[in-house]
């Protein structure tokens, strides 16, 4: 079955496909209005200050801001040319 030809609205791409887009990835493509957006942001905000998951969340992104420290690394000698580093049995060839 051949289907009439189109033009995709994503790429602009001519196509005889099923439906206006020509390709998955072009059908998963969505541009959201200025008041979808504002919802969108209306509906968060009563979540992360409504809720105790939320508030989590809230806190999990504000607390992020420093590097993770680095472990510091220790080695112990057990003897015959072995040592224990990072919880590794490691041997010295």
């Amino acid at each position: 079955m051949s289907y009439r030809e189109k033009e995709c609205p994503h790429c602009g791409t001519k196509h005889r496909k099923r439906g206006p887009y020509c390709s998955r990835s072009c059908g998963n493509h969505r541009t959201w209005s200025k008041e979808q957006k504002e919802v969108f942001s209306e509906k968060k905000k009563e979540y992360l200050y409504s809720t105790d998951k939320g508030e989590l969340e809230r806190w999990r992104v504000n607390a992020n801001d420093d590097d993770e420290p680095v472990a510091p690394q220790v080695r112990k000698e057990l003897g015959y040319g072995q040592f224990l580093e990072d919880g590794d049995i490691w041997e010295e060839v």
